[in-house]
């Protein structure tokens, strides 16, 4: 198999402002590292000192000291997919250069010819990782086919028949691109597709029918059985891996489409997860002031809350506005100076009503004055998060207890619950979105399976660490490690 660590491209050109803006393309499209040479000559010299570490070429068929091609038969010779690009076109050289083993060909005519070739190398980067399975009963035609689609670096799988093709598409899941006769002894192309398609739809599995009778008449039957394409035989390599490449483009970007439609999902599952804190403390707040009139004093403290969550809460909404942040996915900071102790007191004054209704008595040992250059925003979802996770997993009638410590360097804050603790096995899972743990809140409250993964990003944002202990195989201790102040990067 090719090397997978392989990043450079061979670019052999003697004309240097071609070569110049060749290179300018590929690695400011692709970030490809580029080797550029001129000659024959020192192609021989950079390939003995670099073996192995291109994963493609482009080559220039005309050369001052190679005026015939002999540098594409040196650099196929040494196994590297390579790329022609000649400014002389003609049907006997084309033939001429496929039938060296080149993985394909451009002209050096537009500008365009330049963006094609740019895709090529990328495709042939790509194409180390996509899987195709070639089907057909003639192996004449089989090794072919595999012949020309490893030219371009792709992994085949072959199958001489139906029943042989299925199996195979079972045992490799990963085969994104099949190839598919029609006319097969058994079960006949139509029919294989028709099959495969119960299973595997269009988005997830390209198949390009090919044969080499009906031509117009063929192709719209093999379309409605389920293919995405067909080729007539005999196939024209030019034609046939360009439909195949085609292909691979629109099956990824299936997936490329589909990942980002997750990350979606996450961010509004983010969004929505860290607007509850905010609309909880604005709810909390209230019913303290429904329950009873309060002392004057709780009644500005409840303002107070009312107030500051608010403030909370349209930060909250003008940082998930930010087009640059749902597209990043990087935590921006605004630090200020804070008074630690300060903020943690505020958010376990919050929750204690929420503590209250189970009968959890919150037991604090909280250090005072701890002062820090720190998103405050950020600290109180980590708080929000860590505090509620406490309450929520904690037996009824039970208690949670919360320390706030400094060293002079960095605070440290733990949260230790009472609750049935986590599965060493599951542990791993703790930090990462939406992952699934079996432990269950003791209330019936919902888990949405972000809040870690929230708490994490914020620590990780602040140059800061966050794990877990479970010292007794059953209570759970969280710690939050931060820096008083930023450390340098």
């Amino acid at each position: 198999m090719t090397n997978q660590t392989q990043h450079k491209v061979l670019l052999v050109e003697d004309s240097k402002s071609f070569a110049v803006m060749l290179e300018d393309f590929i690695t400011k499209t692709h970030g490809f590292e580029v080797d550029c040479v001129e000659t024959l000559k020192e192609v021989k010299e950079i390939l003995a000192k670099n073996e192995g570490q291109y994963f493609a070429s482009v080559v220039d068929y005309h050369l001052p000291d190679a005026p015939n091609g002999e540098a594409v038969d040196f650099v196929v010779a040494a196994k590297i997919p390579a790329i022609i690009f000649t400014g002389q076109k003609g049907e006997s050289m084309e033939e001429d250069l496929w039938h060296k083993g080149i993985a394909d060909y451009a002209n050096k005519r537009g500008s365009y010819n330049l963006e094609y070739v740019t895709w090529m190398v990328n495709r042939l980067y790509l194409n180390r990782e996509v899987e195709i399975l070639v089907v057909d009963d003639s192996k004449v035609a089989r090794n072919s086919i595999s012949r020309m689609l490893k030219r371009q670096s792709f992994i085949v799988h072959t199958a001489a028949s139906g029943d042989e093709a299925i199996q195979t598409l079972d045992k490799n899941p990963n085969i994104i691109i099949a190839v598919i006769d029609c006319n097969m002894d058994g079960m006949s192309g139509f029919e294989l597709t028709m099959h495969i398609r119960e299973d595997h739809p269009r988005a997830r599995l390209e198949i390009i029918g090919i044969s080499s009778q009906g031509g117009r008449s063929m192709a719209a039957q093999f379309i409605k059985s389920g293919a995405s394409d067909f080729v007539l035989k005999p196939l024209i390599p030019e034609e046939f891996l360009c439909r195949v490449n085609n292909a691979a483009d629109r099956i990824e970007s299936y997936f490329e489409l589909d990942k980002l439609n997750k990350l979606k999902n996450q961010f509004l599952g983010t969004a929505a997860h860290d607007i509850r804190g905010p609309l909880g403390s604005i709810k909390t707040a209230a019913d303290f002031l429904l329950r009873k009139p309060p002392t004057p004093e709780r009644f500005k403290k409840l303002l107070n809350m009312i107030s500051n969550s608010s403030v909370d809460l349209l930060e909250l909404l003008e940082e998930l506005l930010d087009v640059s942040v749902i597209e990043s996915g990087v935590v921006h900071l605004h630090k200020e100076k804070v008074d630690i102790s300060e903020a943690l007191l505020e958010r376990l004054d919050l929750y204690q009503l929420e503590a209250s209704s189970k009968g959890i008595e919150i037991y604090q040992e909280i250090a005072p004055k701890v002062m820090a250059t720190v998103d405050l925003l950020k600290i109180k979802q980590v708080f929000d998060n860590l505090v509620t996770n406490a309450i929520k997993y904690s037996e009824p009638n039970s208690s949670v207890d919360i320390k706030l410590m400094c060293d002079g360097k960095s605070f440290i804050v733990s949260v230790k619950d009472a609750g049935p603790g986590i599965a060493k096995e599951e542990q791993s899972k703790l930090f990462k979105a939406f992952s699934a743990i079996s432990t269950q809140a003791t209330g019936g409250e919902k888990k949405t399976g972000l809040g870690l993964a929230i708490t994490k990003s914020a620590v990780d944002a602040h140059q800061g660490r966050i794990y877990y202990k479970n010292d007794s195989n059953t209570h759970s201790t969280f710690y939050v490690e931060l820096p008083l102040e930023a450390k340098s990067k």
